[in-house]
């Protein structure tokens, strides 16, 4: 129970001290001492600790020798790596996915869709996000390999909402795009074709000339 109780508060950290850098509460470059968030959250040094490092591994925080952490930026190197991993791997579990999917999958996946073309329409960035990422797991969870589906969760908890809430007409463009593209997925799915599948989501979804628009 004391181990559970460790985790939970690791996890209660973890999602607070993320929440305020997407939301930009904790800006590039500030620092996040470890006795300030135990005071302001009221959590033994353990549990924010473990947090910090996990943030760390996450991309959303950079370790400081002797003096803390401070939040970085996910710039597009970072975003880079992330992609050559996430096409290959998220590509691969849609064709896993396939076997196992159904009419009700289906149709939940086109909801998602009009869900965010909606979502656009009302400039709902945020919105957005949240349900692109319910898109891409919906298959995900349906692909019956666990490693892939942990591997996929580690890289996809270093996208960020905050990549999305630009004051550009571009942005909502980029997201329409995008959208265009889970209508594709969406189809494939539906044709039943694998391997075009896999390659579309590789290839052009998670494509290397979008980097650019993830990074935060």
């Amino acid at each position: 129970m004391a181990g559970q109780a460790s985790t939970s508060l690791k996890q209660r950290v973890y999602d607070e001290l993320r929440a305020r850098i997407e939301r930009g509460e904790l800006k590039e470059g500030e620092r996040v001492a470890e006795l300030a968030v135990c005071d302001s959250l009221g959590v033994s040094r353990t549990p924010v600790r473990e947090a910090l490092i996990q943030l760390e591994a996450d991309g959303y925080l950079e370790g400081i020798p002797r003096r803390g952490f401070r939040v970085r930026s996910f710039d597009e190197q970072s975003a880079r790596e992330v992609f050559e991993m996430l096409g290959p791997l998220d590509g691969r579990a849609a064709l896993l996915a396939l076997p196992n999917m159904n009419g009700d999958d289906l149709a939940d996946m086109g909801f998602l869709c009009e869900s965010m073309e909606l979502a656009i329409a009302g400039g709902l960035t945020a919105r957005y996000y949240d349900l692109q990422h319910e898109f891409h797991q919906h298959y995900i969870d349906r692909c019956g390999n666990r490693r892939l589906m942990k591997a996929l969760g580690e890289l996809m908890s270093q996208l960020s909402s905050r990549s999305y809430q630009r004051d550009d007409p571009q942005a909502l463009q980029n997201m329409r795009a995008a959208n265009e593209e889970h209508r594709h997925i969406l189809e494939l799915f539906e044709a039943g074709d694998g391997k075009a599948l896999q390659d579309y989501i590789r290839d052009v979804h998670w494509s290397l000339d979008n980097v650019e628009f993830a990074t935060w």
